[in-house]
């Protein structure tokens, strides 16, 4: 027997069907939403730093709040240029009911993102923690350290590099000097007239500079062209001059380029701010490095370096901790290449428990490195004498104090210790450098004090469990923002910009936390 079929019933659907009173939008948002803690979160905030920045007058205003509420749940929801996040507030309900349903369009949004954000994005930051302290998320007890490099957005192919700076000028000069020496030829006359000197305006001709040489000589040729009654010398002396205007002018690129890059190895075209880092992939990328520090994975610090050393960024970091608030932390975690003196330096004068460690503190805890009799660590000290002895029984007595500064300009103060004599010593090929006559070692006292220290803390139970914490806490958060989150590249260029657009990913970050926290407590 046959079973009848069953009657099929759909739900109804009538798109075109209208509706007597529009919905609201809040009804269709769940009530623990990331949403709704963006928009109860900026609510708290003092934005007193971006309303002033508008000078009244005209037609009016996208409300600042909006817009700074809109920019920080895109930034939550992986929504990061202006004409997505325009098209999220003409299609995403969220969107929608966040911005009231206004629709500034995508000029607008880039226009407040990088004008009206970046002059006050510290003021937000620091809102951002003070809501963070008042609610209990962050104690400041632990700060955990590290940093980690973003792409910019700028041309890769378009890298200006100083050496090749200052390469091409010292070319260009000496072109400039085997010109010199056919307008010499070319000007015999005017050679009679002054000997062996420069035009009386121009001065010693061997105390100026290369610009000022090539005024002197351009006006030699001027004089020539205008007096001059032979054509051929003419045209030879407008030749000269046209190549000696365009060596002047190469030569002030050049210094151009070498003065943008100061310090750096060099810049991007696109983005100035931007220098060349070697990335995770090991490829090279115009790129700035962002250390941020961190507690129970909220970020409470971050700052943007055009450098890569993050040892050599902490000093700037810990200064933009202290714009962001006046709270200190209890101690500082960090890897090895924090744990520099100046650092431990630092942290010392702030009263700042030190849980750095060292750059040789991984190679420390190597059997090879322990049971080397030839490391320097491994030499005994006699207090008495201030000597050094080696393991063949020899004393390496003081010389000298010397002094060693930094990238930073940070100057460290070395005792140096030589051997009395290494002749006939039959450890001599293990433990001296081959161009030594005598094995000689530094020894700088307030470093070791530091590193004693370090190890000290870094032994002890709560600096294993800091060790074991770390991982999963600052890298983290780096692994969040880059693999979750997407965010690999900054979309704004130059460096006050692009430190704008960190402090909005930052605080996205935290309201991400905040409402995760929110949904394991209602779960």
């Amino acid at each position: 027997m046959v079973k009848a079929k069953k009657k099929v019933v759909f739900k109804s659907y009538t798109p075109s069907q209208a509706l007597l009173l529009p919905p609201d939008l809040e009804a269709l948002i769940p009530r623990h939403h990331l949403v709704r803690v963006v928009n109860a979160v900026v609510d708290r905030m003092d934005i007193t730093a971006i309303t002033d920045t508008y000078e009244g007058g005209g037609t009016s205003s996208y409300h600042p709040r909006m817009l700074l509420k809109v920019l920080l749940y895109a930034y939550s929801m992986k929504i990061y240029t202006g004409r997505r996040i325009a098209k999220a507030l003409r299609e995403d309900i969220n969107f929608m009911w966040l911005a009231a349903y206004n629709r500034p369009d995508f000029r607008t949004i880039n226009l407040f993102r990088s004008e009206r954000v970046k002059d006050a994005i510290e003021n937000l930051f620091s809102s951002m923690l003070t809501f963070l302290m008042e609610h209990n998320y962050i104690k400041f007890e632990n700060y955990f350290c590290d940093g980690s490099t973003f792409a910019s957005n700028a041309n890769k192919h378009k890298m200006v590099w100083k050496k090749n700076a200052v390469r091409y000028q010292e070319a260009t000069e000496q072109k400039c000097k085997e010109l010199f020496k056919e307008i010499d030829a070319l000007n015999k006359a005017e050679n009679k007239a002054y000997g062996n000197k420069d035009l009386e305006e121009t001065g010693s001709f061997a105390d100026q500079s290369i610009e000022e040489k090539i005024e002197g000589q351009v006006k030699k040729l001027e004089k020539i062209i205008n007096t001059s009654e032979q054509k051929k010398q003419q045209r030879k002396a407008s030749s000269l001059k046209k190549k000696l205007e365009h060596y002047r002018a190469a030569i002030s690129k050049y210094r151009r380029q070498q003065q943008i890059s100061g310090k750096r190895s060099g810049f991007s075209k696109t983005d100035p701010d931007a220098t060349a880092m070697r990335m995770k992939n090991d490829e090279l990328l115009p790129a700035y490095n962002v250390v941020i520090g961190s507690e129970d994975q909220f970020i409470i610090n971050y700052s943007v370096h055009q450098q890569t050393n993050d040892g050599a960024c902490f000093p700037e970091h810990y200064e933009q901790l202290k714009a962001h608030t006046d709270q200190k932390p209890t101690l500082i975690h960090a890897d090895a290449i924090f744990g520099t003196e100046q650092n431990s330096e630092l942290l010392e004068q702030q009263g700042i428990d030190n849980y750095m460690k060292y750059p040789l503190y991984y190679k420390e805890q190597t059997r090879k490195f322990k049971d080397n009799p030839f490391n320097r660590d491994n030499f005994t000290y006699n207090k008495e004498d201030d000597c050094y002895i080696c393991p063949n029984n020899k004393k390496l007595v003081f010389k000298r104090l010397q002094q060693d500064k930094n990238k930073t300009g940070y100057i460290s103060t070395s005792k140096r210790y030589e051997c009395e004599s290494c002749q006939g010593c039959p450890f001599a090929a293990q433990c001296k450098k081959g161009s030594e006559s005598n094995r000689s070692i530094t020894i700088n006292e307030k470093l070791e004090r530091y590193k004693q220290l370090m190890r000290e803390n870094l032994s002890s139970d709560k600096g294993k469990e800091l060790k074991r914490r770390r991982g999963h806490d600052v890298e983290t958060c780096f692994g969040d923002l880059k693999s979750n989150q997407g965010f690999r590249r900054f979309h704004l260029r130059g460096k006050a910009k692009v430190k704008a657009e960190a402090g909005i990913l930052m605080i996205a970050h935290n309201l991400r936390k905040i409402h995760l926290h929110k949904a394991n407590k209602a779960a």
